[in-house]
């Protein structure tokens, strides 16, 4: 009988288990070390750079660090933020010596006309994206 008056208790609370909070929350313009370790990104090569809002600058390099490290080749990862958008695709993971590296390509759109700009990422010792070219 014990089980019977503890099951309906049990699945009062189940629904509020959501709203339980460890910590601080992450904003929401928090920059995944990750992402801090490509500096400016590709993004941060263009005209466009400085006059973007923050969170779409954090927006654009998280796509490009999510692009790196989870995207297979040729997949686009996608973000928009406050009027701009773009889209990251990364190449085929290639060896140089010990290091993963990719090639990557961003295409902003932020204006009239799409910017695109290309680089390279390899793998740091610490498992980091770094820009290379």
């Amino acid at each position: 009988m014990r089980l019977a008056t503890a099951i309906p208790v049990l699945v009062s609370i189940l629904p509020l288990g959501g709203c339980l909070s460890f910590g601080p929350s992450p904003s929401s313009t928090a920059i995944s070390s990750g992402a801090v370790a490509l500096g400016g990104g590709l993004v941060g090569q263009t005209a466009f750079a400085e006059q973007m809002p923050d969170a779409a600058r954090t927006k654009a390099i998280e796509a490009e660090f999510q692009a790196l490290q989870f995207s297979p080749a040729g997949e686009a990862v996608r973000w928009s933020d406050e009027g701009y958008s773009g889209e990251v695709v990364p190449t085929q993971v290639y060896r140089v010596g010990s290091q993963d590296c990719r090639a990557y390509s961003h295409v902003l759109l932020a204006g009239p006309r799409p910017v695109k700009t290309t680089g390279v990422a390899c793998k740091t010792e610490t498992g980091l994206w770094k820009p290379v070219a």
